[in-house]
């Protein structure tokens, strides 16, 4: 196949179809198992974690997760996902706006053996990525989970701060985004 035909063929079938392809959301039960692994690395963090708290916030934040993956519909890869939203196809699903929409719930739980953090890879490049640590109370940012709902499109995964491939760090204060200021900043 000459490759001006080839290319065509790309763009005209196999692009469509990586655009329709949307991640499917878990099911209750899947979400359940996943919220109760999270929960136990929450409360691995330090022994003066709260056994509720962990429960409550690992919960929240697999099934906000969820529910956006069945509202924004994002494609398997976030890469192609991010091309969709930053062209006009998709509305919402860069990693910026997964960490906004699930910070406030979590937020919201008022934790006091778990600390909330804004974190950032790679900050003002364009291979910036953005999601959340939790840290037991009180410890410091490379000691925590960091909550990522992009990499795989609503399915919540996390791992170790100090483990993870980004280099995460903590978001100045300053920049905080506009619309997490009032919960972060009296």
């Amino acid at each position: 196949m000459p490759p001006s035909r080839l290319l065509s063929f790309i763009v005209y079938c196999l692009f469509p179809l990586l655009t329709l392809s949307c991640v499917s959301p878990e099911s209750p039960i899947e979400r359940q198992t996943r919220a109760t692994r999270l929960a136990a690395d929450l409360k691995s963090l330090s022994p003066s974690v709260s056994a509720q708290e962990a429960d409550s916030l690992a919960n929240a934040a697999v099934e906000r997760a969820a529910q956006l993956n069945l509202e924004w519909r994002p494609a398997q890869s976030p890469w192609m996902n991010n091309f969709l939203v930053n062209s006009g196809l998709r509305e919402q699903g860069l990693c910026h706006q997964w960490r906004e929409a699930l910070f406030p719930p979590l937020h919201a739980l008022h934790p006091r053996t778990l600390d909330l953090h804004l974190a950032a890879a790679r900050r003002a490049t364009l291979r910036e990525h953005n999601g959340i640590v939790v840290t037991a109370h009180g410890q410091p940012f490379d000691t925590g989970i960091i909550l990522d709902a992009w990499r795989s499109g609503g399915i919540l995964k996390w791992s170790l701060v100090k483990t993870d491939h980004y280099p995460w760090k903590p978001l100045p204060r300053e920049l905080t985004p506009v619309e997490l200021r009032p919960l972060l900043m009296p």
